[in-house]
């Protein structure tokens, strides 16, 4: 029994020794940006600077970039490939960030690639650089954020509990999307600011090609409207002064559907909201203040719901699962959903609790 102890934590220390030392030998890459232009693939990629000083100390670039190019992408990764002295390490990457023309052209190749190199898990989040390239996303670096795959994988994370803009899908997930008959996918997107990065709302795909943006205001009711948001803030002009406003904001549980029925596709939408800020001073201890206030949020937000529906019907991108939704029920296809006519049910609920006042009913 002693002796199998003994051989059991040999075992144990050798192998995390092995793994030490392969860590140390490893190039571990931390974002990735593909851009295509002239019919040539542009690849750079993030790596983490593990070398420490001569004193010991950690290096003050906490990254380096290597770059290649090829017809191919196969060709364009090799050629990074042999200028990195250490062995590429993919299972850590954060961010592929794709340019415009590579979403819009070769979308099909990129998933292709890095769906059959096993060296690559598809964990990591892809976003569409948005007027600029994603060479100068992944190499725009500060002293507040070092490392660039990092800080925007936070700033998605950080965002999609704060203003709901991003979301929050890994590569896998993506890909699926794009691959399923029944759906179209979509991403987010990053633009360049000054020196500063900003999400800049959702890329939009049909089929395997990029075919529009939402902006950052779009995005945010698209993900209401998929119930994937925790913010969504609206205003109601005041009726004295239209320069000031009742701010809500909007939160959901799953609280948006799609229904189906003989005179067209239905939005139904019940939607909790709480007081942000009132510039128009309604008196709020009387509980028909905020049945009045609900009636009329109700067409302000029925109205920003069919902008964004009449985008999608527009480019007929079906990111809202509308035909898997509908082949789930009644397991057909639902032909030319673009052309139905959609109607919408809003329901909003002002939050009571919480208030200086007391809510009293009138006699």
């Amino acid at each position: 029994m002693k002796r199998i102890f003994i051989l059991a934590f040999i075992c144990f220390l050798l192998t995390g020794c092995f793994d030490y030392q392969e860590l140390n030998n490893r190039a571990v890459i931390a974002g990735i940006a593909i851009d295509y232009e002239e019919e040539t693939f542009h690849i750079d990629l993030e790596i983490l600077n593990n070398k420490k000083s001569t004193g010991g100390e950690e290096p003050e670039d906490k990254t380096y970039y290597i770059s290649g190019e090829g017809k191919t992408l196969d060709e364009a990764f090799q050629n990074c490939h042999i200028k990195i002295s250490k062995d590429p390490y993919y299972a850590h990457v954060k961010i592929l960030i794709l340019g415009e023309e590579t979403a819009r052209e070769k979308l099909t190749e990129v998933i292709d690639y890095m769906i059959r190199d096993p060296a690559i898990r598809n964990i990591f989040i892809p976003v569409v650089a948005k007027g600029s390239s994603a060479r100068e996303i992944l190499e725009s670096t500060t002293t507040e954020n070092p490392v660039v795959s990092t800080s925007i994988q936070s700033m998605i994370e950080n965002n999609k509990t704060n203003d709901s803009v991003s979301i929050v899908k890994d590569f896998e997930v993506f890909a699926n999307e794009i691959i399923d008959p029944l759906q179209d996918g979509y991403m987010n997107t990053v633009s360049k600011e000054n020196d500063t990065l900003l999400l800049s709302g959702i890329a939009v795909f049909k089929e395997e090609n990029l075919t529009f943006f939402l902006d950052v205001d779009e995005s945010i009711v698209f993900n209401t409207l998929n119930n994937d948001s925790t913010n969504f803030y609206v205003q109601l002009p005041c009726q004295d002064d239209e320069q000031k406003y009742l701010t809500i904001n909007l939160y959901q549980n799953k609280n948006t559907n799609i229904e189906f029925e003989d005179e067209g596709i239905i939005i139904k939408s019940k939607l909790d909201a709480t007081i942000i800020e009132d510039s128009c001073h309604y008196d709020f201890r009387f509980s028909e203040i905020y049945t009045k206030l609900e009636k009329e949020f109700e067409p302000i937000i029925k109205e920003k719901f069919a902008e964004v529906i009449k985008l999608l019907k527009q480019n007929q991108t079906d990111i809202l699962g509308i035909n898997n939704q509908y082949y789930k029920k009644y397991q057909t296809y639902l032909n030319n959903w673009y052309d139905k006519q959609f109607l919408y049910e809003i329901t909003v609920n002002i939050n009571k609790n919480g208030l200086i006042f007391e809510v009293t009913q009138n006699d």
